[in-house]
């Protein structure tokens, strides 16, 4: 019976480590992108019976006439629309208030990181924002 017992708990530590593995190796997660300290961006990517879905939330940042100052003055969120996902990277859509679209790509960097483009609206690919992996 200790046998047993033993057995039962290595399979279960092995399939532990091997799900928090796959985690650090795909962009399932929250994610943030922070700029000066204050929150740019928070996805939630979530792997979900075969199919990847997501949530976005973008903060508005403003800035007194000078400069200084900067607040948080508000945020959108919504889902992630017509998302393509592969574990190490990918696309979706948002709609804005006013009703574009603007498209996004994702590419994991490494476990803890990964780069946020912005792919249409005329803002070409640039060289990505930063996104850190949240720790539960």
């Amino acid at each position: 019976m200790k046998r047993l017992n033993r057995s039962i708990v290595a399979i279960a530590f092995l399939l532990t480590a091997s799900i928090a593995a796959y985690a650090q190796t795909s962009l399932v997660g929250k994610w943030r992108g922070t700029d000066n300290n204050l929150p740019i961006i928070d996805l939630t990517i979530e792997q979900n019976t075969g199919h990847a879905i997501g949530s976005a939330v973008f903060y508005l940042i403003k800035h007194n006439p000078d400069g200084s100052n900067a607040h948080v003055d508000g945020q959108a969120e919504g889902p992630m629309e017509d998302l393509k996902y592969k574990p190490e990277n990918l696309s979706f859509d948002m709609h804005r208030s006013d009703g574009s679209v603007v498209s996004f790509r994702v590419e994991l960097a490494d476990a803890d990181h990964a780069k946020l483009f912005r792919t249409s609206d005329d803002a070409g690919e640039g060289s990505g924002f930063t996104l850190v992996r949240v720790k539960p």
